[in-house]
């Protein structure tokens, strides 16, 4: 089966117990088929979730749907976010109790729109982001009973969440159409990257100039059109050179670049390394870990 472009296959440790915590900084546009909250432990980031991108602050969350598409720009040096990716297995129940079709059901299915950002602001703030500290402590530690006692934090945070959810559409004043939202635009893009997709296109896709359209996509992305998509070609440029064995020139192709010195441009722009040292790295990757894996030599032991 071909691997879907943009789609990550996270590293879950366990799959009989799906979670892992990442801490990062700058992530790449992706998709993936759990779920994530993106926790600001320090600093500013700019967040995409779908056609939606919001600057959250300290102590603030992000919550990401299964399949959606998501990135992350730290706005600040000292930013630090902390990403906890669990799958849905983990919270729902068997479907014997209410809370899997009262609460659940609605949110993973998306028949229900939940908000996608928790503000510093909001009533029960402090008392979810005590439930993150005990949820790392508990991970990080892994003593004896940690599994239940993460899993109660989880649907603690859940439970605080939709509390919110709930609160907040009932407040929240009703949405006025959007003649040029960019979700299907950028969901287009996700899946035409490789294609060669001019500024003329896009812009016509939502209804905008093209002078308008760049203007208009560089405030909302914080990217110009252009480098929006390279970003997603290097992206999976990346991927094709870790998981593969095909020559750079045929990535750069596949990828959407003309030709190999342009690409070798803007990945280096990009990713700080050429394409080739990327390259480089897995191969003496592999080398180590064949080492380790070697078994010594007879009399290399201490007698």
């Amino acid at each position: 089966m071909t691997r879907s472009p943009l789609k990550e296959n996270t590293f879950i440790p366990d799959r009989t117990f799906p979670i892992n915590v990442f801490r990062v900084g700058d992530v790449y546009p992706h998709w993936h088929d759990h779920i994530e909250w993106v926790y600001v432990k320090e600093g500013l980031a700019k967040i995409q979730i779908d056609g939606s991108f919001e600057q959250i602050g300290k102590g603030e969350l992000a919550f990401i749907n299964s399949r959606q598409l998501h990135s992350a720009a730290t706005q600040t040096p000292d930013t630090e976010l902390i990403c906890i990716v669990f799958n849905e297995a983990l919270v729902r129940g068997s479907g014997l109790d209410i809370t899997e079709y009262h609460y659940f059901v609605p949110y993973l299915q998306q028949q229900q729109k939940w908000p996608s950002w928790m503000r510093k602001d909001a009533p029960c703030m402090e008392e979810l982001g005590e439930a993150f500290e005990r949820l790392l402590s508990e991970f990080g530690q892994k003593r004896p009973g940690y599994e239940l006692l993460v899993k109660a934090e989880l649907l603690r945070i859940f439970g605080l969440y939709f509390r919110y959810a709930e609160q907040f559409m009932s407040e929240a004043p009703p949405r006025t159409y959007n003649p040029h939202d960019f979700t299907s635009l950028l969901k287009t893009l996700r899946e035409r990257f490789c294609e060669p997709i001019t500024i003329g296109e896009a812009a016509g896709m939502v209804n905008l100039s093209p002078n308008h359209f760049c203007k208009l996509f560089k405030k909302v992305t914080g990217k110009t059109f252009i480098d929006y998509l390279h970003t997603l070609r290097v992206q999976e440029a990346e991927r094709l050179l870790l998981e593969s064995d095909l020559p750079v020139t045929e990535i750069a192709e596949r990828v959407g670049f003309s030709t190999i010195t342009y690409f070798g441009r803007v990945f280096r722009k990009i990713r700080s390394q050429s394409p080739s040292s990327i390259r480089r790295d897995r191969a003496e990757a592999r080398r180590d870990q064949a080492e380790a894996l070697t078994p010594a030599k007879a009399g290399s032991r201490d007698s």
